[in-house]
């Protein structure tokens, strides 16, 4: 792992233990370090915040698919099913696709099974430290997850490396 990843899996870490800890309020301090500290020790290229958003939304719409259903009910929301904590999280998971596990953009079969294993296992810590709850058992409810995470993952790995070659191909022209 380079220095690079390793800051970015830290920050990452502690970011999401601010978010599902602190809430809202935690999300925004969180987010308010975050940045300034990627963009100093982890970002090699300004087009990387386009993917972010990106992903950010697309696992954002994703949660907020879940919430509709009654799958999980992620509190702080803000009357629509999600809350700022949440919309945080997914940002700062988005920029490990292109750091912390950038080798994932490779690795795509890797990619679903982390993603289908460690997809749920995130909710249910989030849900075991108070941040979420669902009406459903743990088994039920990762086995309800899985397949979408067995999905989403490859799928932002992907575009994480289409989105770090276009970039090189902008660099280049």
């Amino acid at each position: 792992m380079t220095r690079t990843q390793a800051i970015n899996a830290l920050l990452y870490q502690l970011g999401w233990f601010a978010c599902v800890l602190g809430g809202n309020v935690g999300a925004l301090l969180a987010l308010a370090l975050f940045v300034p500290l990627h963009q100093r020790f982890c970002v090699q290229r300004p087009s990387e915040w386009g993917f972010v958003l990106l992903a950010g939304a697309l696992g954002l719409a994703m949660d907020l698919m879940w919430a509709r259903a009654g799958v999980i009910t992620f509190h702080g929301a803000l009357g629509f099913g999600v809350g700022p904590w949440l919309a945080v999280l997914w940002l700062m998971f988005a920029t490990t696709l292109q750091h912390a596990l950038a080798a994932l953009q490779t690795r795509l079969v890797l990619a679903a099974l982390l993603g289908a294993i460690g997809g749920p296992a995130s909710y249910l810590a989030g849900i075991a430290l108070g941040a979420a709850s669902t009406p459903l058992g743990a088994w039920e409810f990762a086995a309800l997850l899985a397949p979408a995470w067995l999905l989403l993952v490859p799928l932002l790995a992907w575009l994480a490396r289409r989105a770090g070659a276009n970039a090189l191909q902008g660099a280049a022209a």
